[in-house]
């Protein structure tokens, strides 16, 4: 086989956290404002994920977490490197929600960001049609912190053989510590499922 062609993989972990929002008065209602945000994940595809809603006419604090983990071709994140993380402000109706501003961040600006964290307050463009009181205007704003982790596959597996050779000091049969927690059945069970995250 063609070692061009092999496919390398990386472990690629997200956290995203919304924090709150701020420049809202000139919004009729506050009630059930909710932020939503889009994940790109490659093929013209999307990841949609929706945030609690806050009802409350002081500063809207969410401090909502969301965690990504997955295993993707390396070239994922060259392709992310020309797409942008889409942030919307919605407010939700009986049915459906209305969307009231939206922001976006380039990918390629969290990635390059010192350990890929970046936490920033993200301007809101006002989308036309929103229910806005009169004679008020100030560009909304939403704070973010974002996280990455990449680590390539094989640096995954060494981590998981060091998990997996500690639970071998585990006062087993085999002669370790004889004042450990667990008996020899338990150890081999353990030990069986260390292996099973391994893969």
């Amino acid at each position: 086989m063609d070692p061009s062609h092999i496919t390398a993989y990386v472990n690629f972990s997200c956290e995203l956290r919304i924090i709150q929002a701020r420049n809202i008065e000139f919004i009729k209602s506050t009630k059930n404002l909710f932020a939503r945000l889009y994940l790109p994940t490659g093929n013209d595809k999307r990841i949609q994920l929706n945030s609690k809603s806050v009802s409350t006419k002081s500063v809207p604090f969410w401090d909502e977490s969301f965690n990504l983990d997955c295993s993707c071709p390396q070239e994922f994140l060259e392709n992310l490197n020309q797409q942008s993380l889409v942030l919307e402000l919605r407010q939700r109706k009986i049915w459906g929600s209305q969307l009231i501003g939206k922001g976006d961040i380039p990918w390629k600006v969290i990635l390059e960001a010192q350990n890929m964290e970046l936490k920033k307050w993200l301007k809101m463009d006002l989308v036309s049609g929103s229910e806005c009181k009169e004679g008020m205007f100030s560009t909304p704003e939403v704070e973010v912190e974002i996280k990455i982790r990449v680590a390539s596959v094989v640096e995954m597996e060494k981590q998981n053989k060091r998990r997996l050779n500690n639970w071998n000091e585990c006062g087993c049969k085999n002669g370790h510590d004889h004042q450990a927690w667990c008996s020899a059945e338990e150890c081999d069970i353990f030990a069986f499922g260390a292996a099973l995250e391994a893969f």
